[in-house]
């Protein structure tokens, strides 16, 4: 489960930022590959890792 948390963690950190410092301003940065697919990406693939390990029962060795 730590991994998943990881992998979340990571992406929520890679989609953070964009501000511009002025409120009249755009900035398109906002709109990178970083933020708008790896970012998101990342965060799927760590609630799957989640679902995965809360779901997953181990077989009994007996």
């Amino acid at each position: 489960m730590i991994a998943g948390i990881v992998f979340i963690v990571v992406g929520l950190a890679l989609m953070a930022g964009g501000d511009t410092g002025d409120e009249t301003s755009f900035n398109p940065e906002i709109f990178n590959f970083r933020r708008m697919t790896l970012a998101p990406i990342l965060i799927l693939i760590g609630f799957s890792i989640e679902i995965f390990a809360i779901m997953y029962k181990p077989k009994n060795k007996s």
